[in-house]
């Protein structure tokens, strides 16, 4: 397959195009690939731009069908937790009677609508499809917090576990938030690698003992009215981006972005850079993140609303995807590109449409039937992106 005329978002304005063989990018140039093979497929894509599937580095797969909850801005997590396990009891209980592996499927195809191909799942695997379009980032091991994390400080110093160990920390405004983050330091004895989510209470020189930092900007400014300094954090470790549930932040990762934009902590370079191949590199995943040749052919297409390639970028929505391609393969498409692939491929046969804010795709994860297994739990549920 061959993707012709795009713009790159994070390379100059010239088009380009990708050539995608057995689940890898294997050309791409600007000035065009000239030898076409009898059977090869070619997409032209003139006015839209190209991206690297979008690597979200927290989620908590399985509390995607929550709205927000929350009554007031709260010092830390666990006076979150209380307050809406108080207030919000029978609805969290109506959530709850959905099967947990029905959850994760609904959060897995929330991130696969975004353009999200790898994704960081905070919580157990035991419930995570077998089928999942989007990669499982199945790294490390996890804690769920300082107060939380069940027998974390032997877990964390026993050699049976894997690097990195990944947990909430230093999350909420109190004294108490900064002081955990001190606590973890101090029992990490054997200086294991460690990526943080949260860290709105980290100071730069704790910030130093962590390889790598999840910011999710959009949930703590919901919960707590402030966010981690990524301006000074920046400069000590590596930041990734996340963006929580549904329960504490938009399900629509780049409203996520947006919101961190505004705050100006990071360049449009950096930020790009926190989605792809940044987080790529801090999970291990050598292969991805990147529009370039050897890498994986995980690339999404949409609209290109502007020259300036970051704007476009930062004011992509679902609806504008017009193409998601995972390990090379197509996993949702525009109805305004059926005729090409159908031409080819004939895909509407393995495909079903939804519609995506007024806009009509085709997926192959079943979508439509899974939102109707929820309905029989949550009747008036639906697809809120």
């Amino acid at each position: 397959m061959i993707l012709k005329n795009l713009n790159i978002v994070g390379k100059d304005k010239s088009e380009y195009n990708i050539r995608i063989k057995d689940n890898f990018i294997s050309d791409n140039d600007r000035s065009g690939i000239s030898e076409v093979t009898e059977n090869e497929f070619t997409l032209d894509l003139k006015d839209c731009i190209a991206f690297p599937g979008l690597i979200n580095s927290h989620d908590h797969l399985e509390f995607n069908l929550y709205p927000r909850l929350g009554h007031r801005k709260y010092n830390n997590y666990v006076e979150w937790g209380n307050d809406i396990h108080l207030k919000d009891k029978k609805f969290i209980e109506s959530v709850e009677s959905v099967p947990v592996k029905l959850r994760m499927k609904y959060g897995i195809i929330k991130n696969m609508i975004c353009g999200v191909t790898a994704v960081a799942h905070h919580g157990s695997y035991n419930s995570v499809p077998d089928d999942s379009p989007v990669t499982i980032i199945r790294k490390g091991t996890c804690f769920h917090s300082v107060k939380l994390g069940g027998k974390w400080k032997i877990k964390l110093n026993l050699p049976i576990n894997r690097e990195p160990y990944v947990i909430h920390i230093g999350e909420g405004t109190s004294s108490g938030s900064a002081e955990e983050i001190n606590e973890l330091i101090r029992w990490n004895l054997f200086n294991r690698k460690l990526i943080g989510i949260h860290g709105i209470a980290m100071t730069d020189e704790q910030s130093k003992k962590f390889a790598a930092l999840v910011w999710c900007p959009d949930s703590n400014l919901f919960l707590f009215g402030k966010t981690a300094d990524i301006r000074h954090l920046k400069n000590n470790t590596e930041i990734l981006f996340g963006t929580d549930s549904t329960l504490t932040a938009d399900g629509n990762i780049f409203e996520n972005l947006r919101t961190a934009r505004e705050l100006n902590y990071l360049s449009d370079e950096e930020l790009f850079h926190s989605v792809t191949d940044t987080a790529a590199n801090a999970w291990g995943l050598s292969d991805y993140g990147r529009i370039s040749k050897g890498y994986k052919a995980d690339i999404i297409i949409a609209h290109k609303k502007s020259e300036d390639l970051y704007q476009s970028f930062y004011d992509t929505n679902p609806q504008d995807i017009l193409l998601i391609l995972k390990d090379g393969k197509i996993i949702l498409f525009d109805e305004s590109l059926k005729a090409d692939l159908n031409n080819k491929f004939d895909y509407t046969k393995k495909f079903a449409e939804i519609s995506i804010n007024g806009k009509l795709k085709y997926e192959c994860y079943g979508v439509k039937e899974i939102v109707g297994k929820i309905k029989k739990y949550i009747s008036d549920f639906e697809i809120d992106l």
